[in-house]
């Protein structure tokens, strides 16, 4: 053993640039092992909720809200998908049961982490072989999967903005081919929510009433000339507005001053003392400048239950 020592401490002497080489090699392996393992335990500490654990889903509520196994809400964000009773809704939830249910996720934050019902506001990742498009050992965006499919609509509400064009462009793709919604919806605008909250007989709730309308075009789209009316022939008639792809117009039914803001949402006033949406059910139609119908929203009391998410 102390003859094969001397040697290799003579055959070092002799190529102290290749040994001098070899360290420098190892050195940089190790480096890289190091910044790999601090990668990885920053975004374990990333995924993990306050109590130290990895957030695993307990309940899939509908398209984009999920429960935690401690009994937070999240809410999906940059899309939306059907309301329960709408077309592909039952597509929806059931794809995202399939994708989530029971296994660690993890949660990326935006600008605003919690929306007013108090639901954690995250893009929703996880790691699993089975769902469509993700390797094995690769993260896929649950909203991205929902696009893909055309089982969600792309549904921007600034500050959290952060995925604009990557969701545009998937959406756009779902759209070529056909995809779930987009064999029925003809767009450029989608309703998404009605809220009512009496009906035209009631002199009440106006102020509370609305309807949200999404531009699910890759466009910038003036609604000008668009109008939307009830079953019982109660009509709009929308006013110039710029709506950016994605984004949302709101308008409520009673009384209130315009907002028209070129860089986010819009929310317009019907300036009407009386509910206009029937809270035992009803029908909107969406028309275009032509008048021709670009979306027929239905909803019944039945589909409007208590706790489930409403398609904020």
């Amino acid at each position: 053993m102390g003859k094969r020592r001397s040697r290799l401490t003579v055959d070092t002497s002799r190529n102290g640039t290749s040994v001098s080489l070899r360290h420098s090699i190892v050195n940089r392996t190790r480096l890289h092992q190091t910044v790999l393992f601090l990668v990885l335990s920053t975004a374990l500490l990333a995924a993990t909720d306050p109590a130290g654990l990895v957030p695993t889903v307990r309940e899939v509520i509908d398209g984009d809200t999920i429960v935690l196994r401690d009994g937070r809400k999240v809410r999906y964000l940059g899309i939306n998908a059907p309301e329960h009773g709408q077309p592909y809704a039952r597509e929806a939830t059931n794809f995202n049961r399939r994708v989530v249910s029971g296994v660690p996720v993890r949660l990326e934050f935006d600008q605003a982490r919690e929306d007013r019902h108090g639901r954690l506001l995250a893009y929703v990742y996880v790691m699993k072989c089975e769902v469509q498009g993700a390797g094995c050992g690769e993260e896929a965006l649950v909203s991205e999967q929902l696009l893909a499919e055309g089982l969600a609509h792309v549904f921007f509400m600034p500050p959290n903005i952060r995925y604009v064009e990557r969701f545009l462009q998937v959406q756009e793709r779902a759209k070529t081919a056909k995809k779930g919604m987009w064999n029925a919806v003809r767009g450029p605008l989608k309703i998404t929510r009605i809220e009512p909250t009496g009906n035209a007989e009631e002199e009440k709730g106006a102020s509370e009433e609305f309807v949200r309308i999404a531009n699910v075009s890759d466009q910038s789209l003036d609604v000008s000339g668009y109008s939307i009316a009830d079953r019982d022939g109660h009509r709009y008639d929308f006013p110039s507005a710029q709506l950016r792809p994605g984004y949302v117009l709101t308008l409520v039914t009673g009384e209130g001053k315009d907002r028209r803001d070129h860089a986010g949402p819009v929310t317009l006033y019907w300036n009407r003392r009386a509910g206009v949406w029937n809270d035992r059910g009803d029908t909107a139609y969406l028309r275009d400048p032509k008048g021709v119908v670009v979306d027929r929203f239905e909803y019944r009391v039945r589909t409007r239950r208590k706790g489930l998410h409403l398609g904020d």
